[in-house]
């Protein structure tokens, strides 16, 4: 129409492009912080097989950082310069492909959108069943310890023989008759002791010597005792110093016995 202002021709979209780039800045951030998560995680995989699935993840998140860029017109990074002309005339610039109008509309934008938000959610799913296989493979296995079957011991005792103890004694059981001259006698007294409820008629064994005389009765009452005269004869006996064992027996029994010595010095 003739006069009509040429504002009424033109649409103003730069609020809604400054919040699509705030979402897409949301979701870089946010994809940011996975992607070193997972390279943190792949450095310290316990196995090469969930390395290589971390690493799997790394390149979809790159490639999704790919997209977004994409999204917001952000220009590819080249380390190319552009190739001047001679001296004092302009650089040569290479014009952007020119762009589909079906990408510069709207609802295109947003199903891009919803396409990225869903493949982050399944990076993010994939992520936390990694981290779940992770801990469970490095949790340690309880090791399995088997009771011992309980072994019944048997003690075996063994019971020593009882002892019999003789039934005789004799008091002193040594006795020292000190210096007896040659054709002199000494004599000194001996107790037999029956310690059995039997009576005990016993027996004493001559001397080696022959100068040993005893006098005693031979009939010892249980529980008593009878005493027993021992004379050493300095006349039958040799010079020097005079040890002498002399046993008493039991006359029933040869087991039940007893001793005594005698020592003395002849001159």
């Amino acid at each position: 129409m003739p006069g009509m202002s040429d504002e009424f021709g033109t649409v103003n979209i730069k609020p809604r492009s400054a919040e699509r780039s705030r979402e897409i800045e949301v979701m870089r951030q946010h994809y940011r912080r996975h992607h070193d998560a997972l390279k943190a995680m792949a450095a310290d995989a316990p196995t090469e097989s969930l390395a290589g699935e971390y690493r799997r993840l790394l390149a979809e998140i790159e490639s999704a950082f790919t997209k977004l860029d994409e999204l917001d017109h952000r220009p590819a990074p080249s380390d190319t310069q552009p190739m001047k002309t001679a001296p004092g005339t302009r650089p040569l610039v290479t014009p952007p492909a020119a762009t589909s109008p079906v990408e510069n509309e709207p609802g295109s934008a947003q199903s891009r959108i919803i396409i990225i938000v869903l493949a982050g959610l399944v990076v993010l799913g994939l992520l936390g069943w990694l981290m779940w296989r992770a801990s469970s493979d490095e949790r340690p296995e309880t090791p399995v310890v088997e009771s011992p079957q309980a072994v019944e011991t048997v003690e075996t005792t063994t019971v020593a023989p009882a002892v019999e103890e003789s039934a005789l004694s004799v008091e002193p059981a040594i006795q020292d008759y000190g210096a007896i001259r040659k054709g002199t006698r000494a004599a000194r007294q001996f107790e037999i002791v029956n310690t059995s409820d039997e009576p005990v008629k016993v027996d004493v064994t001559r001397s080696n010597c022959k100068c040993l005389y005893y006098d005693y009765a031979d009939l010892i009452p249980p529980k008593g005792k009878e005493t027993l005269t021992v004379t050493v004869d300095g006349a039958k006996a040799a010079a020097g110093t005079l040890q002498e064992t002399v046993r008493i027996s039991a006359e029933s029994d040869a087991s039940i016995t007893t001793s005594f010595k005698v020592t003395a010095t002849i001159r």
